[in-house]
């Protein structure tokens, strides 16, 4: 009888690395039963949404999504398989973007003898700093209060739940609790074998992740640093920051606070402010879920006096890029 397995994100929780990881070793998992099918040129299953969610074309499926998915359903459901789709897509919160309809999504899969989803969850302030920063590759993001403002009237993010119970109810419309399966992102990715140890462990496979063959050394799409982007957004005066600019900040930013610093996109104050909101909404999602998963918790990280936060870049620190900013004009160089 079939299994399956949905691997649902959230986004910005290593899922281009578990994506990456699975579709290069392929074959290896399907030697012990895990079908991890090739769909289109990426790596990831996104395709398999385009019937609810407005992706660019380049997802497309020949059979659509939903058409795909049946697909995929009639052809392993009378199998000794486990079927693996990975996307962090199937975690979108809506918004102009759509979401998916998860009662449509369980019915494809009616047939499998049983049916689990793996959705990894990251401390809120974290979560809210990489959509930041992914948005920031591509378009002007919304500036840091903004972004929090409508993180909290919301509970989403560029169309993304960061409101981890309002998600909760979202999947619980198609699928029962007890086939939920929430990991705490910042466990898993201080687990021995990190967040792909902890997808082999869920898989039942009995290997670890020496057994694979590794893309981008184990990591791919890694976000760019907090406050050097924001620096360059704000010298951009609400314009997109070419790479040039970004490269002049970037130099300023390492002179100033050395190449080893961690960066807060956020205020102390902000932190604080993202803390106390969600601490309600994060323990009560861990309260509704704990009968069906025993041992689930939500970590919450610790302040250290090593991060830089926004209100620490200062004066010198603009001046320093600015004459950057001068000098890589002057000289034609990024």
């Amino acid at each position: 009888m079939a299994r399956l397995v949905l691997h649902i994100g959230t986004h910005k929780t290593a899922t281009t690395t578990i994506q990456d990881t699975f579709h290069a070793n392929r074959d290896l998992l399907a030697q012990h039963g895990v079908i991890y099918p090739a769909l289109g040129k990426h790596s990831g299953h996104h395709g398999l949404l385009t019937d609810w969610i407005a992706l660019p074309l380049a997802y497309d499926l020949p059979d659509g999504g939903i058409g795909t998915l049946q697909a995929l359903a009639a052809e392993y459901v009378d199998s000794d398989v486990t079927l693996l789709l990975s996307s962090e897509e199937f975690s979108r919160g809506g918004g102009a973007g759509g979401q998916v309809d998860m009662a449509a999504l369980a019915g494809v899969f009616d047939g499998f003898e049983s049916v689990s989803l793996i959705c990894f969850l990251r401390e809120q302030w974290q979560f809210l700093q990489s959509v930041y920063l992914e948005v920031a590759r591509s378009r002007v993001p919304p500036r840091p209060p903004v972004l929090i403002e409508q993180a909290f009237q919301t509970g989403m993010v560029d169309g993304l739940w960061c409101d981890y119970l309002a998600l909760y109810d979202h999947l619980k419309s198609g699928f029962h609790p007890k086939d939920i399966h929430f990991v705490d992102f910042n466990t898993a990715r201080a687990a021995p074998e990190g967040v792909l140890g902890v997808m082999l462990s869920f898989l039942d496979l009995p290997f670890g992740v020496e057994a694979l063959s590794m893309v981008n050394n184990g990591v791919s799409n890694i976000s760019p640093r907090a406050l050097p982007t924001w620096a360059g957004l704000v010298i951009a005066g609400g314009n997109p920051a070419d790479n040039n600019l970004f490269s002049a900040v970037q130099e300023a930013f390492d002179l100033e606070f050395g190449t080893a610093v961690e960066s807060c996109l956020f205020t102390r104050s902000e932190i604080e402010d993202l803390a106390n909101h969600f601490q309600t909404v994060n323990s009560t999602l861990v309260k509704r879920h704990m009968q069906y998963q025993p041992g689930f918790e939500m970590s919450v990280t610790a302040r250290h006096d090593t991060l830089l936060y926004r209100e620490d870049v200062t004066t010198p620190f603009w001046v320093r890029a600015a004459r950057r900013i001068y000098l890589s004009g002057k000289v034609g160089a990024g």
